[in-house]
């Protein structure tokens, strides 16, 4: 069909043409974002529930001296080992996945909300900086600028078409992979801001995930999701499924930034880097290099293990928080700086880290499987972005 008889059908359906081609974009989009917030949710499940035992064992170390009946015994168990086996013995072995169902509803829409603002964040952040570089031009560009403006009229089209076209060449001759570089403040900006509105957004999941987490086995408090739900609303309010957000916000917001960030700069490097040549794979149909599996498992263990060691002890003070309406009465509850300090001083500088080597032990199988599934399901997918 010609273009006059495609715009001709179009106006006799009465739908302008531009306005049919700004529906299909939009409608594009929808789905683009969609496919995104997929990827990023089904990545983020799986990854959880493959390291759930692991998680629910850090938890306990973090809480055990708030719930435990055992002064003398603030610690959950001397030993990993033992930790399983006190858990198993407890409630068998599917109580190493207890919680599991509401981590997973918890991390859906988290991960598909934080891979989502951070690749529409950094494309914000990528596109700033494109302005800015086009408003600074070189002497060169300049001068070619102004000889299209002062050059005979005869002659102006060819050289502003000449320049185009030179524009456009000099940014065809450059592989895709790279031009999705940006520096590593921009990453790291994207992750706090994809932390901080996954946190917003989701936190009340995250705050029930906690509490059935930590109950003890035959002195269960809630019954299930929808009867926690119930409850922290008739006991606490609206505020209650808050409890304890300013140091989740202080553990999200930097593990994610830090994450992100050195997730993106190592994968650019591996990209680039000829060494790891052999370990890279090519794509059938773009012929872009990409991240072959130990690749992606070792940028994003490497990315965990920093991001984790740096925000470790405020994830244990949120952890405190998130259950002391549960466990403590009252008017023995604490805040956030008082957590800190009552734990240091009674227990140690050490019980920061209390339940680390358990979380160190996740990483690798938690982040690195979270980053394949995540570039996996954006292949299969065909979603656009590649960060």
């Amino acid at each position: 069909m010609s273009s006059s008889q495609s715009t001709t059908t179009s106006v006799t359906k009465g739908i302008p043409p531009a306005m049919e081609d700004n529906s299909r974009l939009i409608e594009n989009r929808t789905v683009e974002a969609a496919k995104q917030l997929f990827c990023g949710g089904i990545a983020g499940s799986v990854a959880k529930t493959i390291t759930a035992p692991l998680s629910r064992l850090t938890i306990l170390f973090q809480v055990h001296s708030m719930v435990t009946t055992k002064h003398d015994r603030p610690k959950f168990s001397m030993t990993l080992k033992g930790g399983f086996n006190k858990i198993v013995e407890r409630g068998g072995l599917r109580s190493l996945w207890r919680g599991n169902m509401t981590s997973v509803l918890h991390r859906f829409p988290y991960s598909a909300i934080n891979f989502f603002v951070y690749e529409n964040t950094l494309d914000i952040l990528t596109g700033m900086k494109v302005d800015h570089n086009e408003k600074v031009e070189t002497v060169g560009n300049l001068a070619r600028r102004i000889t299209a403006r002062i050059i005979p009229k005869d002659g102006e089209d060819g050289m502003e078409e000449y320049y185009e076209q030179h524009q456009q060449q000099q940014q065809q001759q450059q592989p895709s992979y790279t031009e999705d570089n940006t520096s590593a403040s921009h990453k790291f900006l994207a992750g706090a801001v994809a932390g901080s509105v996954a946190v917003s957004a989701c936190y009340p999941l995250d705050l029930v995930r906690t509490r059935l987490t930590t109950q003890l086995e035959g002195h269960e408090h809630y019954r299930g999701i929808r009867d926690a739900f119930r409850k922290i609303y008739q006991t606490e309010g609206l505020l209650g499924f808050y409890s304890g957000i300013a140091p989740t916000m202080l553990v999200a917001v930097p593990n994610f930034a830090i994450s992100y960030s050195v997730y993106g700069t190592l994968k650019e490097y591996t990209l680039d880097d000829e060494l790891f040549y052999n370990l890279r794979r090519i794509d059938a149909d773009s012929g872009e290099p990409k991240l072959g599996f130990f690749l992606t498992v070792l940028c994003g263990a490497c990315s965990g293990f920093v991001a984790t060691s740096l925000t470790f002890p405020f994830d244990t003070i949120r952890r405190r928080m998130q259950i002391q309406n549960l466990h403590v009465d009252p008017e023995h509850r604490l805040s956030s700086a008082e957590q800190l300090t009552r734990l240091v001083r009674n227990e140690g500088l050490s019980s920061l880290y209390r339940g680390l080597t358990p979380e160190m032990l996740k990483v690798v199988p938690m982040v690195g499987t979270m980053f394949m599934v995540y570039e996996w399901s954006k292949d299969v997918l065909d979603v656009k972005h590649n960060r």
